[in-house]
């Protein structure tokens, strides 16, 4: 199924165009689990004939969603930004894969994109709170104090928003980014190379200078109130987040654990309750496989010298 799906996108660039436009409204009309989709077309169409192609399908599609933004009375620079945001990071991604064929290397460059986002927004702008709070009371008008859970203070909810946006955009570039090249890579995949990607995946690290760092940041965190600080630690948590996952692929494919195991998981992190633990336990033990794995790499490579 996967193969002819991305034959068919990779041999019909204005069928690819509008299948990503239509993706593309989805996160637009509040499906947030779908907010990956969309770039994996173009990255997709990288990947199958070339970063050219990837760019003229993004670029299409990104007209498309800013004609239809436009025609909802929306202002054209709110779907040419969203268009952006949706397909620049998985287009820049894949072209980086299509170079390298690394997995790790692109999850590696990816989060330290985002740490130099993170880093520049809080060096120019200042106070993230003096910055979007404008903005997010703007956005808020229209929520009533009894739209609200009960116990949640509308005040101290748009204080925690403005606080915490540019640590939340920065996760959602990485997880954006890479879930789209992580579908676009497995719709790649030929029968005659069925198992290829997950093989890839299952391989997945942050390496010895990214992981480390990450523990520092983490610890730092508990006991240092720098906003920088705490977004800096969200994004390292979501990249260490996917190579928990890559690890626990791992186990279950070797029978350390059974595949029930998968299920749980990802019905955990589906669901609102219990989702935040489940990356903390999964960023718990992907900096542990990461750190050991590297370090057994490193050994590998310093023998064979």
């Amino acid at each position: 199924m996967n193969r002819p799906l991305a034959k068919w996108l990779a041999e019909n660039p204005g069928g690819a165009v509008v299948v990503t436009a239509l993706l593309g409204l989805l996160p637009l009309r509040g499906v947030g689990l779908a907010f990956f989709l969309p770039g994996a077309v173009p990255a997709l169409v990288t990947l199958m004939r070339g970063a050219r192609a990837g760019a003229l399908v993004a670029t299409g599609a990104g007209l498309l969603l800013v004609v239809a933004v436009a025609l909802t009375g929306r202002p054209a620079s709110v779907g040419l930004i969203s268009a952006a945001w949706l397909l620049v990071p998985p287009l820049l991604i894949a072209v980086l894969y299509a170079r390298t064929e690394s997995l790790s290397l692109c999850l590696q460059l990816a989060t330290l994109l985002c740490v130099g986002f993170l880093a520049a927004m809080h060096l120019s702008l200042g106070d993230p709170m003096h910055f979007w709070e404008p903005f997010v009371r703007a956005l808020a008008e229209g929520v009533r104090q009894q739209d609200l859970p009960q116990g949640v203070d509308k005040e101290e909810l748009l204080e925690l928003l403005a606080r915490t946006l540019w640590g939340w955009m920065a996760v959602l570039l990485l997880l954006q980014g890479m879930l789209a090249l992580f579908l676009a890579r497995w719709l790649q995949t030929s029968p005659a190379h069925q198992g290829i990607f997950g093989a890839e995946f299952r391989q997945l690290r942050l390496g010895v200078v990214l992981g480390a760092a990450a523990g520092l940041v983490v610890v730092l965190a508990l006991f240092t109130q720098p906003l920088l600080i705490d977004d800096l630690r969200s994004v390292f948590i979501a990249a260490l987040t996917l190579v928990g996952l890559a690890a626990l692929h791992r186990a279950v494919v070797s029978g350390k654990l059974r595949r029930a195991w998968l299920w749980f998981t990802y019905i955990m992190l589906g669901l609102v309750v219990t989702a935040a633990p489940m990356v903390i336990a999964l960023a718990g033990w992907g900096f542990v496989d990461n750190w050991l794995r590297s370090q057994r790499l490193a050994t590998t490579a310093a023998g064979r010298q």
